[in-house]
């Protein structure tokens, strides 16, 4: 997809120099500004500092009336004073650098702009010709000051579609284009020869195919197989895109897509990390056409061990492409006419392939992407909320999933077994508070899990066995709590754990079109096919760790654009519904001031403070799983709820909910945006953890 056509209004360059004020003492930490949705903020100091008494500093709170003129990434320096609980609030702030361009809001009386939230707070004055703009509209707008801005672009509706998404593309800087240096290289590399290598095999006489959801169109993984040998090992071949052979470090294409490090995938829009004539064209294995891949070659055992794994340069050619639904058909013994014979057998050998690493999986623990989606979700057709209907992974999205955990798994052992540096993917085990709060809300979701006192990966697969066989909105909600205590892996330099998939070694290798850290580890791999044994041949360790900190930053940001972006979509809806609506919800969440609820259809959480709770002297239990009243009442992980909401503030994300007084009320149930036909929208490929 590409981005959504512009309104043209007065848009006027944005790549003005950044407005600076004046510094103070050169003595003054320096940090970026973080603002919060109401009105406050923090700057994240550069250097973690020390003071006299021993107390060390590396964020300090900034106070409402001091956040006015700061923007979310502005770079300031600071003044402060570390309070008696060691923590530090600023006693000034000074803008020192301005990175954004743009900044968006809403329309108000005497022509000013309110901010998002998540930009910062105030209002700015709007300049240029704003005669005709209606007080309530949304606008984009091109910063020309401190505090000015001179509208680009306008939307009559502020929680519109594709207003929603043009916030969320301001809030995260993501841009819609690539820079002009980076469009003159793209004919050049699409028509241009790729890096020959005298080791590059020709593997187009094998059959070999794709297995996408069928939006897709940048497929950068292909499947061969060959059948049992004598002793009952099946070699698997994971072709993956060569974007390394064509996209050379110090290019304009590497830059932007180091810069992006990630493609973005927002309801409604798409901003691939490589622009779409080489991530949906050149690069892409689309079928029928000759392309540069880099094989991982795996001998699986009846027992689901990988006995043998290498990696080489290839030339390939997909014979056709499959999506989800057709391969689970084929399968299921149903075959569409689109699955040729000899697609059909290969197809069946892989599933005996993914049903022995199957085997392997269970026996070690972890998590697979079997997890039960939501009945519905919302996404943007045509420009506007709709509902789409979503569904569980089907036996070909598993054996996919099997298929590149095994080829990730397989390189990163190649790579440690040689001695060679990468960027490799770790996941944490959970804190010791994990498993008490999993296991209340389990119990009072209809599980029992029976946790020790940690989590273990074993202890992962068992719920995850139960939780696929319920497979209803109660093991969904499950899911969703299990996962966020899970959290999120990272990049680092050197192979660890991976706690979620129970690897002892892991990385991305498959989607080199989609990530960038694919795309360095395929590097690595062609500089020693290459004859490179010289550590000189490999980027040193601090170069290494200075990109996974950046790629996570990127991945950490285009998964919160996502999130933000789904949750808008849903707010709108939720803020336009009768405020007598009753919602049936559960509870996923403890705080100090009250317990998050999630509601059950739309997967948005929202806070009940303490205040909104039915009766008096609501405290914390001593366990930290819920609350407790002077009554006897009780209100924790897990409990179910019919909640109707308070207060709904699409601009800043805020959802604030109380406990319905009459339980029958649940009947009216959340409402959803406005009515379409369901279309349905395939998961996607990659694991929930990996």
């Amino acid at each position: 997809m590409t981005a959504p056509a512009a309104r043209p209004r007065r848009r006027t360059p944005s790549s003005r120099p950044a407005t600076r004020a004046p510094r103070p003492p050169a003595a003054a930490p320096t940090g970026v500004f973080r603002p919060h949705v109401r009105g406050f903020g923090f700057v994240d100091l550069d250097e973690p500092v020390t003071t006299p008494d021993g107390t060390t500093v590396s964020s300090c709170f900034v106070p409402p009336p001091m956040t006015k003129g700061l923007l979310a990434d502005d770079r300031v320096e600071v003044a402060y004073e570390v309070e008696q609980d060691g923590r530090a609030t600023a006693s000034a702030a000074t803008l020192v650098e301005r990175v954004r361009t743009e900044v968006f809001g809403v329309v108000e009386e005497g022509l000013v702009l309110r901010l998002d939230p998540h930009l910062g707070s105030g209002r700015w004055t709007l300049t240029g010709r704003i005669e005709d703009l209606p007080v309530g509209a949304a606008v984009l707008a091109d910063i020309t000051g401190p505090s000015t801005a001179d509208p680009s672009d306008e939307w009559d509706d502020p929680v519109a579609a594709d207003a929603l998404l043009e916030r969320v593309r301001v809030r995260h800087r993501l841009p819609t284009g690539y820079p002009p240096e980076v469009l003159a290289e793209v004919a050049a590399v699409a028509d241009g020869k790729a890096r020959r290598s005298a080791t590059r095999r020709d593997l187009r006489t094998l059959t070999t195919f794709t297995i996408d959801s069928p939006s897709s169109r940048d497929l950068d993984d292909a499947l061969s197989v060959y059948p049992a040998d004598a002793d009952g090992g099946i070699r698997v071949c994971v072709h993956i895109a060569d974007v390394a052979a064509h996209v050379r470090p110090g290019t304009a294409i590497d830059a932007e897509a180091r810069r992006a490090a990630t493609s973005v995938y927002l309801p409604g829009w798409t901003r691939p990390m490589l622009p779409a004539q080489l991530s949906e064209d050149a690069l892409s294995l689309v079928p029928d056409a000759d392309r540069d891949a880099l094989t991982v070659e795996m001998r699986i055992a009846t027992d689901g061990s990988v006995t043998a794994a290498d990696v080489y340069a290839t030339r390939i050619r997909s014979n056709t492409r499959l999506s989800y639904e057709a391969a689970a058909e084929a399968l299921a013994g149903h075959a569409p006419a689109e699955v040729p014979p000899d697609v059909l057998d290969a197809l069946r050998w892989l599933r005996t392939a993914g049903a022995r690493l199957g085997v392997q999986r269970l026996r070690r623990g972890g998590v697979e992407a079997r997890r039960v989606e939501p009945e519905l979700t919302v996404e943007v057709v045509e420009g506007e909320a709709a509902m789409v209907a979503a569904y569980a992974s089907n036996p070909a999205n598993l054996l996919i999933e099997r298929l590149m955990v095994a080829a990730n798994e397989a390189v990163a052992g190649w790579l440690v077994d040689r001695g060679l540096p990468g960027i490799f993917r770790v996941h944490p085990a959970p804190g010791p508070e994990a498993a008490p709060a999993l296991e209340a809300f389990c119990a009072a979701s209809g599980f029992h899990p029976g946790f020790g006192a940690t989590l273990t990966p074993l202890d992962l697969a068992a719920l995850s066995a139960q939780l696929d066989a319920a497979a209803d909105d109660t093991a969904t909600a499950v899911w969703d709590v299990l996962l966020g205590f899970l959290g999120r892996a990272s990049y680092v330099p050197t192979a660890g754990d991976h706690f979620g998939l129970a690897s002892a070694g892991y990385l991305h290798f498959t989607s080199p079109i989609r990530r960038y850290a694919d795309l360095a580890v395929h590097r690595v791999i062609h500089a020693f096919l290459a004859g490179g044994r010289d550590v000189a041949s490999f980027p040193d360790a601090a170069e290494t760790a200075a990109l996974c900190r950046h790629i996570n930053a990127a991945a950490r940001t285009a998964s919160q654009a996502e999130n933000q972006m789904r949750k808008s979509l849903w707010m709108a809806q939720l803020a336009a519904a009768a405020r007598d609506t009753v919602y049936p919800a559960r509870v996923t969440g403890v705080g100090p001031k009250g317990v998050f609820v999630t509601l059950d259809r739309s997967r948005v959480s929202g806070m009940v403070s303490t205040r909104e709770l039915p009766g008096h002297g609501w405290s914390m239990t001593p366990d930290g799983l819920g609350f407790s009243s002077a009554s006897g009442g009780r209100l924790g992980y897990g409990d179910t709820v019919s909640v109707r909401i308070t207060s709904a503030d699409v601009e800043s994300g805020q959802l604030e909910l109380a406990i319905a007084k009459a339980a029958g009320d649940e009947a009216k149930g959340e409402t959803a945006p406005r009515a379409r036909t369901p279309r349905k929208r395939a998961p996607r490929k990659a694991a929930p953890s990996a």
